[in-house]
């Protein structure tokens, strides 16, 4: 996590680094990106950086955290009051969104899913752990929920269910990953669709 001091820059100042260093990152992933190329695009030398952040990987785990973060406060989430009938559609209402602001700006998908190292203690700590613990909190409960309403089944462990929840859910966001930049708006609506349909599938009754 950063170092005090980046906390209190400018705003600007630090989402001008967190920017730069999230487009560095998903066009090259993790390995290929170059901690040097960021801090120069960024206008900070390599000896200030290091007032910031430890390492490259400090710089990556913040952007993600950063990030991640920022596309699930972004979403509208109300499933307080789903029925039956309305708990898909309100699923692939949140997936629309959610692919919609990939394609607004791809490279938050792309920083989030370009393969750093997120070590166990980082997704466990600050607002990174809290976010992860809320995320899973919310899809328990919105499992039970459906459980609740009949449309999602109870057969299986609850911990299995949303193991393959996730499975699914990386898999598909690695799909569209690969083909957001050539999809048009109807194409995202599609895979929204296509995204909540393999959930079906496999999650109802």
């Amino acid at each position: 996590m950063p170092r005090p001091r980046f906390e209190k820059l400018p705003p600007e100042k630090r989402e001008l680094i967190l920017e730069t260093a999230a487009k560095e990152f998903a066009e090259f992933g993790y390995e290929g990106a170059s901690l040097n190329q960021i801090l120069a695009k960024a206008g900070i030398s390599k000896g200030a950086a290091y007032y910031y952040f430890d390492n490259k990987e400090d710089l990556y785990g913040t952007a993600v955290s950063h990030y991640a973060i920022e596309m699930i406060d972004k979403l509208d989430l109300d499933f307080q009051d789903l029925t039956a009938v309305s708990f898909w559609p309100a699923l692939q209402t949140m997936y629309e969104q959610q692919y919609t602001q990939f394609a607004e700006r791809p490279w938050v998908f792309g920083v989030v899913k370009s393969g750093g190292p997120m070590n166990q203690a980082l997704l466990m700590q600050g607002e990174l752990g809290e976010f992860w613990q809320n995320l899973e909190g919310m899809l328990a409960n919105l499992l039970r929920q459906g459980a609740e309403l009949g449309v999602v089944r109870h057969d299986l462990p609850d911990d299995l269910m949303m193991a393959v929840v996730m499975a699914v859910d990386e898999a598909h966001d690695n799909w569209l990953l690969s083909h957001l930049p050539e999809m048009t708006n109807e194409e995202l609506q599609a895979a929204a669709a296509q995204m909540v349909g393999l959930l079906q599938k496999l999650l109802a009754p």
